[in-house]
């Protein structure tokens, strides 16, 4: 793999990762490039008054200086950043929504070009619920256009401040997916800025390889502008579930209880989602929550669940009933957000499984979330979704998206408990110590939870599998200079 370059702009220099500088004048080359022709406000560099708080990351456990953050209002725009970029050999990273755990939505490392695409939203959907929608867009705006539009619908993610670009580049799980896929299962086109500076349109039917590429790892690749999506229409009906335990539990209970949610969710039908929920419950003691969606009828839901209170005795289960876009709200909150909304101090790491979940390795994972959880200094979670349905009929090499075959996606998260730093310093160790309890040698993890702990073996491994080999060769074709670049982007090697 190539050196990764990474500049600091410090006294007056350009300094590269490998010690090498470049002068005041190549540095200023740089800027002005960038400059040249852009509106004022377009361009934030080290000497920007703004600098801080547009470099600032939704993790505030990293801190990265970019060498510049770009805000391009057109593909245009966006050409000519990253031409004065390659030029200049700066690594460039573009940023949808900012939500990256690792922050390389401002490089992951320092010296970085950052090309901000929230002013790009133009949105259009044609009487086929075909949807052009640019990478500026949050969830929650993308969610509100298409209900605004003739009550269309995506299987996206619950989060409304996150991304479009990044969300669904690199897979885009929501509860949705059972029933209609990831949600970049559902784009038809990619419209892409490559290295070399060149717009390019991505398809089944054009630049195929870049199009599998973009649907899994497309932050390697180029900055994409503009997804087409092939939207569907919204379910008429949602019933909204919770099951929730009112008397403390002790950790063999909570593990015979994820045990027994877990073969209840092994057969479930594609339209039940399926999450639990693991926490602190303030009192020394741990709470436990299955909550979820069924698109389907009220007696539909009834039937799929009829012997789910015995199963998950002493659980109370309460159901309401929505259409589409009352069930968003329920779950995510208002949708027309506009901010990178609140942002946190924390580390967290993920786990696929492909196989279920043993009863001895649930019992290691609560007794240690019981033990250690009660002396960290963190505030903590586990969150564990069901895969399956939709999401594994897709063919494995459908996309770049390596775990198709996955079970359950455990998310594993820890922050400070007012959200800011500094991050309590055993919390990478309890996080490490429950990943261990559970699965002490990971081989599958859900890249848009990115760790930037991981080693390169690692990461390549658990976020891409199979499928990292033809990801390197067709970085190698699009992307030979390595511009598109961070800590834990496909190298060329």
């Amino acid at each position: 793999m190539l050196a990764r370059v990474a500049t600091i702009v410090l006294a007056g220099v350009v300094t590269f990762a490998s010690g090498a500088t470049i002068d005041v004048e190549r540095r200023d080359a740089f800027t002005d490039c960038l400059s040249n022709g852009s509106p004022s406000g377009a361009v934030v560099t080290p000497s920007s008054s703004n600098y801080g708080s547009a470099r600032a990351a939704f993790n505030q456990r990293l801190s990265f200086k970019p060498a510049a953050i770009v805000f391009p209002s057109s593909p245009q725009d966006v050409q000519k950043y990253v031409n004065c970029a390659a030029s200049a050999g700066v690594a460039v990273v573009g940023r949808s929504g900012g939500h990256s755990y690792a922050a390389y939505g401002v490089g992951g490392q320092n010296g970085a070009l950052v090309v901000d695409l929230s002013k790009m939203k133009s949105f259009s959907i044609n009487g086929s619920g075909v949807a052009k929608i640019q990478t500026g867009h949050r969830l929650g705006e993308v969610a509100q256009k298409l209900w605004d539009n003739g009550q269309r619908a995506l299987p996206h993610g619950t989060c409304p401040y996150v991304g479009s670009g990044g969300h669904a580049a690199f897979g885009g799980y929501g509860p949705y997916s059972r029933v209609a896929g990831l949600l970049h299962d559902r784009i038809t086109a990619a419209e892409v800025v490559l290295a070399n500076g060149t717009l390019t349109t991505a398809s089944a039917s054009q630049n195929e390889d870049l199009f599998w590429a973009l649907r899994g790892a497309g932050a390697s690749y180029g900055i994409v502008t503009q997804w087409t999506f092939a939207t569907l229409a919204a379910p008429s009906t949602v019933i909204g579930y919770s099951i929730d335990y009112s008397s403390t539990l002790s950790a063999s209970k909570i593990a015979s209880l994820l045990g027994a949610w877990q073969s209840l969710a092994m057969s479930a039908p594609k339209e039940m989602a399926m999450i639990g929920v693991v926490g602190p419950d303030g009192d020394g003691g741990l709470y436990l929550q299955f909550t979820g969606d069924y698109y389907g009828s009220k007696s539909s839901f009834n039937s799929a669940t009829s012997n789910w209170a015995s199963e998950l005795s002493p659980g109370k289960i309460t159901a309401k009933t929505y259409n589409w876009y009352d069930s968003l709200i329920a779950t995510d909150g208002p949708l027309s957000v506009t901010s990178p909304g609140p942002k946190d101090t924390f580390f967290a790491k993920s786990l696929f499984t492909k196989q279920a979940v043993s009863s001895s390795q649930w019992t290691s994972f609560l007794n240690y979330l019981y033990n250690q959880g009660a002396n960290s200094d963190t505030d903590w979670f586990v969150e564990i979704d069901l895969y399956g349905g939709e999401i594994a009929t897709q063919g494995a090499d459908a996309t770049s998206f390596a775990h198709r075959d996955a079970i359950l996606s455990f998310q594993l998260y820890a922050n400070s408990k007012n959200l800011q730093p500094p991050f309590p310093s055993d919390g990478i160790s309890f996080v490490d110590g429950m990943l261990n309890a559970l699965e002490p040698n990971p081989q599958a993890a859900y890249v848009n939870y990115v760790d930037p702990t991981l080693t390169n073996s690692q990461w390549k491994t658990q976020y891409y599998g199979s499928h990292y080999s033809r990801l390197s060769s067709i970085k190698r074709t699009v992307d030979p200079n390595n511009v598109f670049r961070f800590p834990q982007s496909i190298g060329l090697n």
